[in-house]
């Protein structure tokens, strides 16, 4: 590969932030590869919001990457300006990215416009690619329409309170844009409207070299020293979101491992996550839960990888992700992973050769573990305000919420409110009375855990992301009527009664 296949002498990555997560770890694994497939000749941006203490860890770019920091550029939540002032601020902040680089040689590789989280953001990016002729690969991760149902509020604050209006700036619609879905279900979907414009770019699937025995224990001992335990640790690669599903993740540690101690890798949270990241911290505290949040936030902290191969387990309990990135992670480390199976996740890990010993479906919990008939009226109420905060065409077709009361249920199916009845409760009991319903935690509770195996298949994400480029057309598309259908199609599928649940309805 060199930059004949490569027609762009500038690469401008656009993200909301650097905060620890998926998206940051896809660029940290991906960009120095695709920089140095590309040549020297090649300058890379990175713009974003946040703060410098944010930035990702880039070292092997050498110093080639300018990084500029734009608190305009992070989530609109977190913005105390009006809109127009924001807009104002990233358009300097584009001017500064570009300065000194030709427009119709950038490509502008945007990590998640249509999640929605600032759609200023996304109109000023997809504006100076109108003007200027830049090209555009939108990478989805996530859309607002697949059950981020909170953003409309903020898109309607913005302006495009017109379902037609937010796909058309969401999607680029106008600009040299191709899209990048990172499964096959976003993928089936996207090629359907933007044909010969969609593209599978699934995350990498690299093994990276294991870590020296030294670095290992360095970590393990760090880690001890932080903790103030040599208890066995199992980590959520995580920060403080409602998807996450963190309180799954906390009783599966008491059922299956008591003496173990539960630790996220981050305990950062978004502004509108704060409700959900106080009520936790609150009830680990109150009741003694064996758990730290946030256990690598600290300066001089180790590396991820390092912590990971120490741990006694890696632990994943979203109710919805894009890829999974914790599950690759995991399998690198060679450190058993316990997860749920996320539909949308497992079919392309399945494809990459993956078989995970520790997979399970739900957790069941028992009848009488929490108030049951009050669940049913706060899930009434949930699905109802969620209902009304929403545009007409979407209002018409969201389900109710269906919850009896006489039957065991999925732990993932309560609100947080019930999930931390369930908590309430001493450990050994609720197993005892939850066991009969979960024979694969009882197998793994009485069974040695097993790493996950790597599989023989090998990653080809920049000769990908290389043919996305190539493919990306000379000039501009009008495609508002495929944006709109695209998004209609996306929220048709989130609008399953099985992809709804409470704890994302919750604020």
């Amino acid at each position: 590969m060199n930059m004949q296949a490569f027609p762009f002498d500038h690469l401008l990555v656009v993200h909301y932030h650097w905060r620890p997560g998926g998206v940051r770890r896809v660029v940290e694994l991906t960009l120095p590869d695709i920089a140095a497939a590309a040549g020297d000749a090649l300058a890379v941006t990175l713009l974003s919001g946040g703060g410098p203490g944010e930035a990702p860890d880039l070292a092997g770019l050498a110093g080639r990457a300018a990084i500029i920091h734009e608190p305009a550029c992070d989530y609109f939540s977190h913005q105390s300006e009006t809109p127009e002032a924001v807009s104002q601020k990233i358009q300097q902040a584009i001017f500064r990215a570009m300065q000194g680089h030709d427009a119709s040689r950038t490509l502008i590789w945007f990590q998640n416009p249509a999640l929605a989280r600032n759609v200023m953001l996304c109109r000023e990016i997809f504006d100076f690619a109108k003007k200027s002729g830049a090209a555009l690969v939108l990478h989805h991760h996530d859309f607002w329409c697949a059950g981020r149902w909170a953003r409309w509020e903020e898109l309607a604050r913005c302006g495009y309170g017109d379902l037609s209006k937010a796909a058309e700036v969401l999607f680029a619609s106008g600009t040299r844009a191709v899209h990048a879905g990172i499964n096959l279900q976003d993928f089936r979907t996207l090629e359907r409207f933007f044909p010969g414009r969609a593209f599978h770019l699934p995350n990498p699937v690299l093994r990276s070299s294991p870590s020296h025995s030294a670095e290992i224990d360095a970590a393990r001992a760090w880690v001890e020293n932080e903790l103030k335990s040599d208890a066995p640790v199992w980590i959520y690669p995580t920060r403080f979101l409602r998807r996450k599903n963190l309180l799954e993740a906390v009783l599966l540690t008491r059922w299956l491992a008591p003496e173990a101690i539960l630790a996220t890798t981050s305990g950062q949270f978004s502004l509108d996550e704060t409700g959900y990241a106080n009520d936790l911290k609150n009830a680990a505290g109150r009741d003694g839960w064996r758990v730290h949040f946030g256990l690598l936030d600290k300066p001089r902290a180790p590396r991820v990888a390092d912590v990971l191969q120490g741990a006694g387990a890696v632990i994943h309990t979203s109710v919805q992700e894009g890829f999974g990135m914790a599950f690759v992670e995991a399998a690198a480390a060679g450190t058993p992973l316990i997860a749920r199976a996320i539909p949308s996740v497992m079919p392309d890990l399945s494809a990459l050769g993956f078989e995970f010993p520790q997979l399970y479906q739900e957790v069941l919990i028992a009848p009488g573990l929490f108030d049951a008939k009050a669940e049913a009226r706060r899930q009434a109420s949930l699905a109802e305000c969620a209902k009304a905060a929403l545009p007409a065409p979407i209002q018409d077709v969201f389900p109710a919420l269906h919850f009896d009361a006489d039957r065991p249920v999925a732990f993932s199916r309560l609100s947080r409110r019930a999930q931390l009845e369930v908590l309430s409760h001493p450990s050994q009991a609720s197993w005892e009375m939850c066991k009969i319903g979960n024979p694969r935690l009882k197998a793994f509770r009485e069974n040695a855990l097993k790493p996950t195996p790597w599989p023989d298949a090998a990653s080809c994400y920049t000769a990908n992301f290389f043919k996305i480029a190539a493919s990306i057309p000379r000039s501009s598309v009008e495609c508002a009527d495929s944006a709109r259908d695209a998004q209609m199609e996306l929220t048709a599928l989130a609008l399953d009664p099985g992809s709804i649940f409470p704890i994302q309805l919750e604020s």
